[in-house]
This record gives C-alpha cells, sequence and structure tokens, in this order.
C-alpha cells in the first residue's frame, strides 16, 4: 500500500491521503445477507506498518504500532449494494483519512461479479424398466380390447340390421353358460 501526500481539509480538521495498491476485501451476499471474507482485525493488523512507513516524518512524534493499533478504523460502503444483488463484492482501499483521534482507511467499491443462479432440479425416480414395459404392455392390450370391443359392437349393429330384432341368439348361450 502506497500513501500520498495529504491534502489538508481545515474546516473538518482531517487530512486526506489518496492510497495506491491499497487492501482488498471481499464480501459475498446472498439472500440478502452479506457475509465478510476478511476480519477487521486482521486488516487492522495489516495496516499497521504500511501506515508506519508511508507517514514517516509527517508527526512531531513518530507514530508506534501500539498507539496506531487502537485508532485505525475501516470504512467500507457496504450499503452502496443493490438489496436484490446476489454474488461477490470486491472493495478496494482508496484514501486514508488522518484526525486528531484516528486513522480511517476509507475502501471504495469495485468490481461486482453475480453469482451464478443455482437450479435445483429433483428428478423423479425412473420406473424400472420392465414395471415401465408391462405398463406399456397392459397400455396396447387395452386399446386392442378397446378397438375390438368396437368392431364387436358395430357387427352386433349390423347383424340386427340385416337380421331384424334386437336379441342375437348368442346373447342367450352366454347368459345360460354364465349360470352357475
Amino acid at each position: 500500500m502506497k500513501i500520498h501526500k495529504p491534502s489538508y481539509d481545515a474546516s473538518a480538521r482531517l487530512y486526506t491521503c489518496q492510497l495506491t495498491n491499497g487492501f482488498r476485501l471481499q464480501t459475498t451476499r446472498e439472500d440478502g445477507v452479506t457475509t465478510n471474507l476478511y476480519k477487521d482485525e486482521d486488516i487492522v493488523s495489516a495496516a499497521i506498518q504500511p501506515i508506519i512507513e508511508g507517514t514517516t516524518g509527517w508527526f512531531t512524534k513518530p507514530l508506534t504500532a501500539d498507539w496506531l493499533k487502537g485508532r485505525i478504523r475501516l470504512s467500507i460502503p457496504t450499503g452502496d449494494v443493490p438489496s436484490e444483488f446476489e454474488g461477490a463484492i470486491e472493495y478496494e482501499a482508496t484514501s486514508l483519512v488522518i484526525s486528531k483521534e484516528e486513522f480511517t482507511i476509507v475502501f471504495k467499491m469495485g468490481q461486482m461479479k453475480q453469482a451464478e443462479k443455482v437450479v435445483i432440479q429433483f428428478q423423479e425416480e425412473e420406473l424400472p424398466a420392465k414395471r415401465t414395459l408391462q405398463k406399456s404392455d397392459v397400455l396396447k392390450a387395452r386399446a386392442r380390447a378397446a378397438k375390438a370391443l368396437f368392431v364387436a359392437e358395430r357387427l352386433t349393429q349390423e347383424y340386427i340390421r340385416l337380421r331384424g330384432g334386437e336379441d342375437t341368439d348368442w346373447e342367450d348361450e352366454e347368459d345360460e353358460e354364465g349360470d352357475f
């Protein structure tokens, strides 16, 4: 991380330094919940030495790691993420704001990578091949039987039309054979 010369804002009593090659942080957002893929303490610890080295000669009393550790803050614009966004978001440290009480590392939102949509498809259990074949055979046989019944009914109607009457002589024979 390289810290550039500060500019002073007299009304706010703040020094602002631009940063290059700053820290990069990453978060993920899923179902409206943001998860940090970093720990603030780790960033603060990692920032101490570059701040001490980058500001050498700026202060009347040189900075120490112990003094600086409790004064480093992080400003990460997580509220800038659209509520419907799901995926990874990268932040980059772009400036260091120095006040009398604290050193704030300001991050800006960088690249946003949309998460791939997860589609879970539950495949129904496939019926065993034997069961599928049996069902197919049954359906074919029923179709043949229905067709045969239709043909028989049509032939019966034709028989009645030609021979007259409503009863056929084989209907009486079936009824007598079926009685026990």
